[in-house]
């Protein structure tokens, strides 16, 4: 790592990176136990203040695609700075909002802002580290990452105890100050930029993924996020709606859920760092596929139940991640921003997919789209991996 890359010290600078990379969770996990009261406040549906999640993760997602390319040629500090900018300002307008069209239309730009801050994260890691040490990096900072969406929405209950949805937005807006003061403090990191206008920029993306072994690991890897997700969409309403739980209640489930979620890079890196690749993705992807199954038969049961077989879900889920995350970056040495961008932005737009399904009314009710969302997925990443790795289809070094 470059000396002084962050004017705290470089152990700050990897507390920095996990921050940035857990703006998606608190954007969202924050004020979902504030969603029925948003709704009421608002006078609009449940269908449309959700919204307010799913179209905030959709551009998020996509704006990844723009911000990574534009950081390989920008630098990454420059992203930072923006992104904080239209984080902040968004936030502020969004607790202002009287209007549910008004609240969406700054989420969208909220969603962009924070899509600047999170696609630098990785970015920043593949630029001053390598081999084993990036492993064990992105292991830490996907760890702690994961915090977020296990206190967000237990502070987000706690807030609501004496303050309204609006006042998490506040909270929200001191979060992108944060991200902004700590861009002062980092020293740029990427010593060669690309070349060239917007379309080529933006033609990197294109290069990138017609590298097969990239290719096929971002689309198998990116819908394992697809059951999280839509735990996600549909939690809050099965725990207070179908449950009848309170709302600082729904948070301690969630939050336990989100427990489990943290458990996953932590015994990957004790227990399972030493596997073979094809053994660990298939055993915990079928972990996946049998919890679904467990969901269907007994998730309407109880909600102690239905969170005992959403645990290994967001277990397993997490577990992937960091095996997963190196496996792609060593996939390719060069445009290492629209790489990171497009694994950031895979999973989303999978998951942002999987909650929009989750919304239809093809399912009889909120656990049915839970359980098979996650057979349905667990079982197509399973087939995906065995089917890549049996071929070869990949570069294998780790």
């Amino acid at each position: 790592m470059p000396r002084r890359a962050f004017a705290l010290g470089n152990r700050w600078l990897i507390f920095y990176l996990a921050f940035l990379s857990a703006f998606a969770p608190l954007s969202t996990d924050m004020y979902l136990p504030a969603l029925p009261h948003m709704a009421a406040s608002l006078h609009t549906t449940d269908a449309l203040s959700s919204l307010s999640i799913s179209c905030f993760l959709l551009l998020f997602a996509l704006s990844m695609l723009f911000w990574g390319p534009y950081s390989d040629k920008a630098g990454r500090k420059r992203v930072l700075l923006l992104g904080s900018a239209l984080y902040v300002v968004s936030s502020v307008a969004i607790a202002l909002s009287s209007s549910i069209e008004s609240l969406l239309v700054w989420r969208g730009i909220q969603a962009v802002g924070s899509g600047g801050i999170s696609a630098m994260s990785l970015a920043i890691v593949k630029d001053v580290l390598r081999g084993p040490v990036m492993a064990r990096v992105i292991t830490w900072i996907q760890t702690i990452t994961i915090l977020a969406p296990m206190l967000a929405p237990v502070i987000g209950g706690l807030l609501l105890t004496f303050t309204s949805w609006r006042g998490i937005f506040i909270c929200l807006t001191a979060c992108g100050l944060l991200a902004g003061g700590g861009a002062l403090l980092l020293r740029e990191t990427l010593l060669v930029r690309t070349e060239g206008g917007l379309a080529r920029m933006m033609g990197r993306i294109g290069y990138v993924l017609r590298q097969r072994g990239f290719r096929n690991l971002l689309l198998i890897f990116s819908a394992v996020c697809m059951p999280f997700m839509a735990f996600l969409a549909v939690s809050s309403y099965i725990y207070q709606g179908i449950f009848g739980l309170s709302p600082q209640t729904y948070s301690l489930f969630f939050a336990i859920n989100a427990g489990m979620s943290l458990l996953g890079p932590l015994c990957y890196g004790r227990w399972f760092a030493d596997w073979p690749l094809r053994r660990f993705f298939s055993v915990f992807l079928g972990i996946i596929v049998l919890s679904g199954l467990g969901l269907l038969c007994m998730g309407h049961w109880h909600p102690v139940i239905f969170a005992l077989w959403c645990a290994p879900i967001s277990f397993c889920s997490s577990a992937t991640r960091p095996p997963s995350t190196v496996l792609m970056l060593n996939q390719l040495s060069t445009d290492t921003g629209t790489m990171t961008a497009l694994i950031n932005s895979g999973g989303l737009l999978f998951g942002s997919a999987s909650m929009f399904l989750c919304g239809l009314s093809l399912w009889p009710d909120s656990v049915t789209a839970m359980g098979g969302m996650a057979c349905l997925a667990g079982l197509a990443t399973l087939l995906g991996w065995r089917w890549v790795d049996g071929r070869g289809l990949y570069r294998k070094q780790a």
